[in-house]
């Protein structure tokens, strides 16, 4: 079985920064989606509970290196106006918002990447709120 990667290279290479996260968005969603329905199928026998899923049998994994390059591209903006740093702040909280689905689908320590982004999009808003 081949191993399908969620996003494809392809659909994250094109478009703005915008566009680019909400295509990690959608391939979240879909991966999500997947993981979820493949860990709702009964295991066989008692031995496949303890042993849990191995990548080598889901056949699915999320693309790590497209979003590392968007998160990349996006910590290189420009801070040098208000404006600059508000859009920053804007793809920053994104970016978290994708953590946050890819959190769902079975990743619970991607729980701090997503504070740490959060925190640092409040941070070039210029506020100290608290995360939820």
């Amino acid at each position: 079985m081949a191993l399908i990667f969620y996003p494809n290279p392809d659909e994250v290479e094109k478009g703005t920064l915008e566009e680019r996260i909400y295509t990690l968005m959608d391939a979240a969603e879909r991966y999500k989606a997947i993981m979820l329905d493949v860990s709702s199928k009964p295991a066989v026998s008692d031995d496949d509970k303890k042993r849990g899923m191995i990548p080598r049998e889901l056949g699915v994994a999320y693309n790590w290196e497209e979003i590392a390059r968007v998160l990349r591209s996006v910590r290189d903006l420009s801070e040098s106006t208000k404006q600059d740093k508000t859009k920053k702040a804007e793809l920053v909280a994104k970016l978290a918002e994708v953590y946050e689905v890819l959190r769902g689908a079975k990743m619970s320590k991607l729980e701090a990447v997503r504070l740490a982004l959060i925190g640092e999009a409040n941070q070039l808003r210029g506020g100290s709120s608290q995360v939820a």
